[in-house]
């Protein structure tokens, strides 16, 4: 259940737009900026340090983590409320096994997965067990994902600054003569610095933090259905599930839940 996240692109774009006005507004032309050495040692440096780092079976999962700083979860927690208040009625009323076909249907896999197991027939604390530890392995994947694009982003500032060293000391190997000539090489040494920024602060930093903060929403609403899961297999009433999961969201989203839950009532009792 996921959509496009259209702010990750926005931002992307957004900055090295902004970067660009900033860099065409002197008297120099853009091409000043491009240097095929200084990204091959900005770039390629950093990601082999990467290889170091992690393991094979860690970087094969880069372009899935990639994919995920581009969308977000469409889910939202009030009609988890409800989706759940309907279950709990038709369980209620008519037994457990009348929601298999409804719980057949159900996009999310983490939700069908516990209501399956619900139906048949599982303990409370089985199903705990089995949903917490799905859950402890979605957290671990999202936070490897992060550390990744966040361990990246520290490397490439680094390799940034071996590739102005490496400039300044092939520079002033040349001689200090000409002043121009001091000029030109002082420039390309720090174009390295500048794309090891630019990487960091625009793309690997970003990147990192968007993984990790959709991560820690994926764990929230999944904490909420597994509430929701477990109560209904307790056999608690719909309304101490609904109180429960109402915890779950925040002042704006609680304030606009009982809005809608005073104007339903208000509609059941016009039509009646």
């Amino acid at each position: 259940m996921k959509k496009q996240d259209i702010l990750t692109p926005i931002g992307l774009v957004l900055a090295v737009g902004l970067i660009l006005f900033g860099a065409a507004q002197g008297d120099t032309n853009l091409s000043i900026f491009f240097d095929p050495a200084s990204i091959a040692i900005t770039i390629g440096g950093s990601f082999a340090a990467v290889l170091i780092t992690f393991s094979s079976e860690d970087l094969k999962k880069l372009f899935k983590i990639i994919k995920l700083s581009f969308t977000s979860s469409n889910i939202y927690k009030m009609d988890l409320v409800d989706q759940f208040k309907e279950l709990s009625r038709k369980v209620r009323k008519d037994g457990v096994l009348t929601i298999e076909n409804e719980v057949s249907e159900i996009e999310d896999d983490f939700l069908r997965r516990g209501l399956e197991l619900v139906i048949d027939g599982m303990d409370v604390e089985t199903i705990n067990e089995i949903l917490e530890l799905e859950m402890l392995e979605v957290e671990n994947s999202y936070d490897k994902g992060s550390r990744i694009f966040k361990v990246w982003g520290t490397y490439a500032p680094a390799f940034g600054m071996i590739g102005t060293l490496i400039g300044l000391i092939q520079m002033l190997a040349g001689g200090m003569e000409s002043p121009d000539g001091i000029a030109s090489g002082m420039s390309k040494a720090l174009i390295t610095t500048f794309y090891g920024a630019l990487l960091s602060n625009i793309v690997l930093n970003p990147i990192g933090f968007n993984i990790q903060n959709k991560g820690q929403k994926e764990i929230d609403y999944r904490e909420m259905m597994l509430c929701g899961i477990t109560s209904i297999q307790n056999g608690e009433s719909t309304r101490i599930i609904e109180e429960k999961l109402v915890t779950f969201l925040n002042v704006e989203e609680k304030l606009k839940y009982y809005d809608r839950v005073v104007n339903d009532k208000d509609v059941d009792q016009d039509a009646a």
